[in-house]
């Protein structure tokens, strides 16, 4: 029986640079977008670092042969604030993306533009100030597989964070499904350093439980019957 898919989210730093010369490939990308064509002065281009392949400070990885998928699936998809599906609209729209090897790990680098307009240059500036720094993406995903034994997740005893035979225990996000959004939240408590936000799964509230909740929902839930809805891909965390 197929198990349902996990909606999580994963917060990585944002390293944001602005463009500052005209790039015809893209504004050719942006263009592919837009129901008009716009000129560069329209909008403000960003480069962001949205996800990696390695192990983060909440047990989970995507595999590196995950991210080319993720960062395929990228382009077109909004950029939010704070996963904040059902009370805002995108601030920006990802038109292109990238895989790259950055310290040591591999990385998803998408470009991002958001229109230059009075809403807007606020949270332009921001992002221009250093103020937002942060990013996270909203992502859904088949199958979270045991570092451990190599199963599902939901189907093992194994606990991501704890030792087992000198081994820490982590969750592979195998199998994406799609690329929901990408947002700017928050900077972390603890500084500049690399943060990464609570995974969980959605629970219909609208919130993101902690993973040992999300945990025990999903293995709780794995022998029930699994409704599937057609559902546009941006509709939910």
């Amino acid at each position: 029986m197929d198990l349902e898919p996990f909606v999580f989210r994963r917060r990585a730093p944002m390293e944001a640079s602005q463009a500052t010369e005209p790039d015809a490939d893209a504004a050719k990308a942006v263009n592919g977008f837009a129901l008009r064509p716009l000129t560069p002065d329209e909008y403000a281009v960003f480069s962001l670092d949205l996800c990696h392949d390695q192990v983060d400070r909440h047990h989970s990885r995507f595999p590196t042969e995950e991210l080319e998928r993720i960062s395929a699936l990228t382009p077109g998809r909004p950029l939010m604030e704070r996963h904040d599906l059902r009370g805002s609209l995108p601030r920006g729209t990802f038109f292109r993306s990238r895989v790259t090897a950055h310290s040591g790990r591999s990385v998803v680098r998408p470009d991002v533009y958001v229109l230059r307009t009075p809403e807007n240059a606020g949270f332009i500036l921001s992002i221009e100030g250093g103020v937002y720094r942060e990013t996270s993406i909203g992502f859904a995903f088949r199958t979270p597989e045991c570092s451990v034994c190599g199963k599902d997740l939901r189907t093992c005893d194994h606990v991501p964070g704890r030792s087992y035979s000198g081994e820490v225990c982590h969750y592979i996000m195998r199998d994406v499904l799609e690329v929901i959004e990408g947002s700017v939240v928050a900077s972390g408590s603890q500084g500049t350093h690399f943060v990464s936000a609570a995974s969980g799964v959605d629970d219909g509230s609208g919130r993101a439980l902690p993973l040992d909740q999300a945990l025990t929902v999903a293995r709780n839930a794995y022998h029930r019957p699994i409704a599937l809805e057609t559902r546009r891909t941006w509709a939910r965390e």
